[in-house]
């Protein structure tokens, strides 16, 4: 494989898109989290996105739960620091003032490893308004267990041909959001259902589990990620403060670089949009 995209050229990326790939060899040299240590998913995605590095992880390597959850290594809830998926719902929310048993809470979160998680159990992360609707979105966030050792993340243009592509993520600004999901759903013209967002996703779910679900579907969508705020924090200094992900499942990928030629990239109106420094 290792082509150029086309849909990233005309749309005017500043980097590569990166692929997904399940496999079941870890790539020599590639950039791995340690194991059991804390760790964000996104921020090596970052390091793929804008250095061209080679990013892996394992089902001890994934930096954290939500990170396991993204890249679908199954749901390990137990292994977070709130250690049940009852308080990982308080964790989410309102901490202390959802659990319901806020002595057992209180010790857990006495017994973290340090200040900082001490204080996010407690206060929680008020990412959702009480621990009922954190219930209600991990029924909606896909669980996956790859059939595969790892989930590697790597530049597309470093894809070789045995392996098989899952995902394709972009990284755009607000002009080149619109020209992505206006190409995505060039072939379909179904207005709302060819574009979602990821609302309450951790990065790493709305480029991972998010959609590899679309994958295979009879209208496949492509997810907008990166809303999440952590994520965010941790890639700001390699992304900047403009850029959202834009991930489609490979076939929707193919698609979108057939319909390049003849669509509205080509003419101008786009054009002097992308090419806009201002």
């Amino acid at each position: 494989m290792g082509v150029t995209s086309e849909t990233a050229r005309a749309v005017g990326l500043e980097t590569e898109p990166v692929a997904v790939i399940w496999s079941d060899t870890k790539p020599e040299g590639a950039l791995e989290l340690r194991k059991d240590v804390w760790g964000c998913v996104m921020w090596l995605y970052a390091k793929v996105a804008r250095e061209g590095r080679i990013a892996v992880f394992g089902r001890e390597t994934y930096g954290c739960a939500g990170g396991a959850v993204g890249l679908g290594f199954g749901r390990p809830i137990d292994r977070h620091s709130a250690r049940t998926e009852e308080n990982f719902c308080c964790f989410l929310s309102n901490g202390i003032e959802g659990a319901k048993d806020r002595a057992e809470y209180v010790a857990i979160a006495e017994s973290a490893g340090n200040q900082n998680q001490k204080k996010a159990l407690l206060e929680g992360e008020r990412l959702m308004k009480n621990p009922m609707v954190v219930r209600r979105f991990l029924e909606c966030l896909p669980v996956y267990d790859v059939p595969a050792k790892y989930v590697v993340l790597k530049p597309l243009s470093l894809v070789q041909e045995n392996e098989t592509v899952q995902t394709v993520t972009f990284l755009a600004n607000a002009d080149q959001i619109s020209a992505l999901s206006i190409l995505a759903n060039y072939h379909a013209g179904t207005i709302t259902d060819r574009v979602v967002v990821a609302a309450g996703a951790a990065g790493c779910q709305a480029l991972g589990v998010c959609t590899y679900r679309e994958s295979g579907t009879s209208n496949p969508r492509a997810v907008i990620g990166l809303t999440d705020i952590m994520a965010r924090r941790m890639t700001r200094k390699l992304l900047g403060k403009d850029k959202l992900t834009f991930s489609v499942p490979f076939e929707l990928y193919c698609e979108m670089e057939k319909n390049v030629p003849g669509s509205f990239l080509e003419l101008d109106d786009w054009k002097e949009l992308r090419d806009d420094r201002s």
